[in-house]
C-alpha cells in the first residue's frame, strides 16, 4: 500500500526535528559521568527490548520510558535524548514480528527524540520559571509531557497513513498505554528519589527498579492479552447470535 503524500511530510518534518535535536546535542554535549551513563544506557537497551504490541496498532510501547523519565532527573540534556534515541532502534529492530520498514524506524526514531527533548525542556524550564525546586513537579510535568506528545504524534502518522480518524485513534491508543505510562512514571519516580539522594545516579537503585520493570510488563502483557481473547469471544457470540436469528427468521 502507497503511503499517502501528506503522512510522507509528516515523517519528513519529523525527521527535520530530530535532527535539529541531535545537532544541539552534539554542540553542547556533556556528561559528568561516563561511566554511570553508560551503564544506565545500557540497562534502558534492556528495557527496550521488553516491548507490548498495542491492540489495533502497528507498533509497540516499551518500558524504556521509565528510564527516559529517570534520565530527565537526574542525566544532562545530551544523555537523556540518547537514551530515548537508543531504546527507539532497540524497540524498532529487536524481534520484531515481521522486518520494519526504513520509514517506520526512522519515525520511531524521530518520534522518541523529540518527545525525550520536549519532555527534558519542559520539565527543567517550566519550574525553573516559576522559581520551583521540585523534583515531583519536574518529574510530572516531563511524564505529561512524554505521554500526551507520544500518544499524539504516534497517532497522528497512523491517521495519515490508513485514512482513519485521529480523535478515535488518539483515544484508543491513550486508553492502552496511560495505565502503562502511569505505573512506569511512578515507578520512575519512586527510582529518582532514590537515587538524587545518593550524591549521583546510584545505578545499585536502577538495577533495584528492572525486577519492578519486568513484572509490570509480564502483568499488562498479560492484560492485553486478556482483553484482545475477550474481544474476540465478544464479537464470536454477536456472530452467532446473528446466525441464529436469521436461521428462526427462516
Amino acid at each position: 500500500m502507497k503511503m499517502p503524500s501528506l503522512a510522507k511530510v509528516y515523517i519528513a518534518i519529523m525527521a527535520a526535528l530530530a535532527a535539529t535535536v541531535l545537532t544541539a546535542v552534539a554542540s553542547r554535549w556533556n556528561s559528568q559521568n561516563s561511566f554511570d551513563f553508560v551503564s544506565f544506557l545500557a540497562l534502558a537497551m534492556v528495557a527496550s527490548a521488553m516491548k507490548i504490541r498495542l491492540p489495533g496498532f502497528k507498533t509497540t510501547i516499551s518500558l524504556n520510558f521509565v528510564f527516559i523519565l529517570i534520565g530527565i532527573a537526574l542525566f544532562s540534556f545530551g544523555e537523556t535524548v540518547l537514551i530515548g534515541l537508543g531504546g527507539a532502534l532497540v524497540q524498532s529492530l529487536w524481534k520484531t514480528q515481521t522486518r520494519p520498514k526504513p520509514v517506520q524506524v526512522l519515525f520511531n526514531v524521530a518520534c522518541l527524540t523529540v518527545c525525550t527533548a520536549a519532555a527534558f525542556w519542559t520539565s527543567h524550564a517550566i519550574p525553573t520559571m516559576l522559581g520551583l525546586n521540585s523534583m515531583a513537579a519536574m518529574m510530572v510535568l516531563g511524564g505529561c509531557v512524554y505521554v500526551v506528545l507520544n500518544t499524539g504524534l504516534v497517532s497522528l502518522v497512523v491517521s495519515l497513513a490508513e485514512g482513519r480518524s485521529l480523535r478515535e485513534i488518539w483515544s484508543s491508543c491513550y486508553e492502552w498505554t496511560f495505565p502503562y505510562f502511569l505505573v512506569g512514571a511512578a515507578v520512575a519516580g519512586l527510582a529518582s528519589a532514590a537515587s538524587y539522594g545518593a550524591n549521583g545516579v546510584n545505578l545499585g537503585v536502577a538495577l533495584l527498579v528492572m525486577p519492578v520493570i519486568y513484572f509490570v510488563y509480564v502483568y499488562y502483557r498479560m492484560h492485553i492479552f486478556r482483553a484482545v481473547l475477550d474481544n474476540i469471544s465478544s464479537a464470536s457470540h454477536e456472530h452467532e447470535t446473528v446466525l441464529a436469528g436469521a436461521s428462526r427468521g427462516r
